[in-house]
């Protein structure tokens, strides 16, 4: 049985404060070094695992980070 234990709350409460203060960018590099120190995955999975988090979490953030990419 897998159990999902969550982020620690002190990357949790530096991840929202970081996008809610528009450092979107800064937020992804935080928890992709978190991903890969913590469970020792490649880059591109802890990609994968960031994104993921910020779809499911920040939506309306990481849309328009994207936007904003885009438009650059």
């Amino acid at each position: 049985m897998v159990v999902k234990k969550g982020l620690p709350e002190d990357v949790s409460t530096v991840l929202k404060q970081l996008v809610m203060n528009g450092h979107f960018s800064m937020a992804g590099r935080v928890l992709l070094t978190y991903c890969r120190r913590t469970y020792g995955v490649d880059e591109e999975t802890a990609a994968r695992w960031t994104v993921a988090y910020f779809q499911r979490e920040f939506p309306k953030q990481l849309q328009r980070h994207r936007k904003r990419l885009a438009g650059a």
